[in-house]
């Protein structure tokens, strides 16, 4: 077999990393799949690398959306620097995928005048290339590598107890009388997170809303719960974003971005909770507003993936004290 020239890769910007990875998802949508509902998940499974460890934030978004534009037979991604150590080699003419790392870097710097030290925490952002494991010589189709389960998978199947814990904890921070998450407030067939009033409201009842069954109505909770993590009292996400209902807190662009860290962060939560069936709105209005907004800003796939983690990490580790 022919071998990949390692020496033509060229480091990307971060500019180019965030243009690449809208353009493959809007490919993706543009044939009628959506990224983060990963409809795939039955079969090949979610981004994990050789050792079967699930990829987190942007990587996820970036490699779930290369495998299924490419339509690889396999969602197992390596460096190429993990190839030759396990004694294999890339083929000749196989592309990387890039995905990214980011590094925290503490800087204190001195007051001339005062003597005074302050610190601060910048942000570097690094890049690494990946192939999936069936552009080299190591793939073997008979050879499944399963995921790697941390401690959050121990929620698989029990999703109604991550909402009821979430429910809890806002209201033993607000004191509500009237609960966080109200099932048929205002008997309104649209859920809705109101952040000026911290509450979410869900249809629920005869002649409202029929709900297909469980796992569907907890994701539309999931949806939800992710919007409220961005409230001023915890993750403090929104900025002048309008999230309906009056609330005019955002512009219309960062609505959408906030938008995509609610889808992105229901489906995660929808995963760990070991979800099967492909709840959300695959129509072509839902797909075509997606492509819209993500051809006017591709900043908002790298903002959005790392807010919507941190969001379920919130959400799971308070069950976790559970």
């Amino acid at each position: 077999m022919k071998k990949y020239n390692k020496k033509a890769y060229k480091r990307p910007t971060i500019k180019s990393i965030s243009e690449s990875v809208t353009k493959n998802i809007i490919s993706c949508l543009e044939k009628g799949i959506v990224p983060w509902s990963q409809p795939y998940s039955t079969t090949i499974g979610n981004a994990r690398n050789y050792y079967g460890k699930l990829y987190r934030g942007m990587n996820r978004w970036i490699l779930n959306s290369i495998c299924m534009s490419e339509q690889y037979p396999t969602n197992v991604w390596m460096t190429y620097k993990k190839c030759i150590d396990e004694g294999g080699h890339v083929l000749k003419g196989s592309k990387g995928t890039t995905v990214v790392l980011w590094k925290f870097l503490k800087v204190t710097k001195e007051d001339p005048k005062t003597g005074e030290e302050t610190t601060k925490t910048i942000p570097m952002l690094r890049t690494f290339n990946v192939f999936n494991i069936s552009q080299t010589s190591l793939y073997k189709p008979d050879v499944v590598i399963p995921e790697v389960k941390d401690e959050l998978d121990e929620f698989t199947g029990m999703s109604s107890q991550v909402i009821s814990d979430w429910d809890n904890k806002i209201q033993e921070e607000t004191k509500k009388k009237t609960g966080f998450i109200r099932f048929g407030y205002d008997n309104a067939n649209t859920p809705y997170y109101v952040p000026s009033m911290d509450y979410i409201n869900i249809p629920y009842g005869d002649g409202v809303v029929d709900w297909v069954n469980e796992e569907s109505l907890h994701k539309v909770i999931f949806h939800e719960m992710m919007h409220s993590t961005g409230h001023k009292s915890r993750l403090d996400r929104f900025d002048n974003a309008d999230l309906g209902n009056g609330d005019k807190l955002h512009s219309e662009g960062q609505y959408s971005a906030e938008e995509l860290v609610a889808e992105m962060g229901a489906q995660i939560l929808s995963d760990i909770c070991g979800f099967k069936g492909d709840h959300i709105e695959n129509t072509s209005n839902y797909i075509g507003s997606w492509i819209k907004v993500l051809k006017n800003n591709h900043d908002w796939i790298l903002w959005a993936s790392g807010r919507a983690e941190k969001g379920v990490d919130m959400i799971l580790e308070n069950s976790l004290e559970n």
